[in-house]
């Protein structure tokens, strides 16, 4: 297994736990879910500048911190701001149905910005993929709100942005995936705290007190998943890396979940969905 395949898995894990993790603290906390998302993204940025800070790698000039921090703006910076507004409009199911289909925006991106190869397996695998992740969430017989749909779709959108616009910088500057996680999650965090004192504004501190405890421990999954990403996009190609890490997002997710939520999470339908992400992956693997 080579070392982009390895770091997409681990991405994809990453993301699967935070996942669960925000899940279970929106069910022990009633902080709202950007202020949740702020202390992820916060503690996430924090652990991996540390970690950049004392490392071995050299600091990045500003030209390097600028473009990754427009990619940190991109996502998951305004991109956290229309995913909770898509998912306060149709819900957190409905709207993940919608945002998994970010693989196919970042592998069709980078096919046409970056030229990638257009291998029929990839773009196969892709598919299989997508429509695993799709299947995992889908609740039939829910009629669409079109401003969540828009909304969704245009965060899958800033996510494929996002994959081609890291992959872009990883290629032709000399930063280390490490020094490019923590510009962008600084990035992020800036963004979502612009976000969040608009909103809430004086119940800023008091929105924080309560999701601080619970959420941290998801900016541990953030800030391993990200790093893990960035240096996947530093390794190989988007149209590998993209749809592996969303095939473990989702294969983790429904195992996590079966493991933390109980027989809810086992059903016929996640079977299903299961052997579409295998099988999409296993292709692009091959690829």
């Amino acid at each position: 297994m080579n070392t982009a395949i390895a770091l997409s898995l681990l991405a994809g894990c990453g993301w699967a736990v935070n996942i669960v993790l925000v899940r279970w603290s929106l069910d022990r906390t009633s902080a709202p879910p950007l202020v949740g998302a702020l202390v992820g993204l916060g503690t996430a940025a924090v652990l991996v500048s540390t970690v950049a800070l004392i490392s071995s790698q050299p600091f990045p000039d500003a030209t390097t911190i600028g473009k990754f921090a427009l990619v940190g703006a991109i996502a998951p910076g305004s991109s956290q701001g229309l995913f909770v507004s898509a998912i306060g409009a149709i819900g957190t199911s409905r709207s993940s149905v919608l945002v998994s289909t970010n693989p196919m925006v970042s592998v069709l991106l980078a096919m046409i910005l970056l030229n990638e190869d257009w291998q029929v397996v990839v773009i196969v695998g892709t598919l299989f993929t997508v429509a695993g992740g799709a299947l995992i969430s889908w609740d039939p017989g829910f009629g669409f709100r079109q401003i969540g749909v828009v909304l969704a779709l245009a965060t899958a959108f800033t996510f494929g942005v996002r994959d081609v616009v890291a992959r872009q910088f990883s290629t032709t500057s000399d930063a280390s995936p490490i020094w490019s996680a923590a510009i962008v999650l600084s990035a992020a965090s800036l963004v979502v705290a612009g976000i969040a004192l608009v909103q809430r504004r004086r119940k800023i501190g008091h929105d924080m007190k309560m999701a601080l405890p619970e959420f941290a421990l998801s900016g541990v999954a953030i800030a391993v998943a990200l790093t893990a990403l960035f240096g996947a996009l530093d390794q190989g190609q988007v149209s590998l890396v993209a749809p592996l890490s969303n095939a473990a997002q989702s294969l983790a997710v429904v195992a996590l979940g079966a493991l933390v939520f109980g027989a809810r999470e086992r059903t016929n339908r996640i079977l299903v969905a299961l052997v579409l992400v295998v099988i999409g992956g296993a292709l692009i693997a091959t690829a």
